[in-house]
């Protein structure tokens, strides 16, 4: 028997995207994502986890108890800079704000956004910034939560 392809990874390092486009914008528009705001390094994280709920699916005198996938629930959670009038994702995401986010995975920060692209599409409200407390040899930053307001779109193809 034949070994197993081993699979190329990509290091993280400088291979992600986050742009901020309008919400009454196409986010899956390779103009509309270019004509947005890029997030990416003003971020300190950016943290997506999803949780799915169980449907109990209980049958009369069955000793296993079945289940079915239920709700999902996705939480967001950014890091920022903060003290940078100039910084990006501070002025962009402002408390109430409601945005497109693509989000652009294992493809060079530095590659434009362009047709036949793939990335998550996030459909977000921004909640309220908190301060970090201060730490020893580090940055001012602080923590946001973006609510999802529609589905995300995980790997959405890009048009031009």
């Amino acid at each position: 028997m034949a070994q197993e392809t081993v699979p190329v990874s990509v290091n993280s390092d400088d291979n992600l995207r986050i742009t901020a486009a309008a919400a009454d914008g196409d986010a899956h528009s390779a103009a509309v994502l270019a004509a947005g705001d890029d997030l990416t390094y003003s971020l300190v994280s950016f943290t997506r986890t999803i949780a799915e709920a169980t449907v109990a699916d209980p049958r009369l005198t069955l000793t296993q108890q079945l289940s079915r996938k239920g709700k999902t629930t996705e939480t967001i959670e950014v890091v920022g800079i903060f003290g940078d009038d100039t910084d990006v994702a501070y002025t962009v995401c402002t408390e109430g704000t409601i945005l497109n986010v693509g989000v652009r995975y294992s493809t060079p920060n530095a590659t434009e956004w362009t047709a036949a692209q793939v990335a998550d599409i996030l459909h977000v409200q921004c909640g309220k910034r908190r301060k970090n407390a201060p730490v020893e040899n580090g940055v001012q930053t602080y923590t946001q939560a973006w609510y999802p307001v529609q589905p995300t779109e995980d790997d959405a193809a890009i048009i031009a």
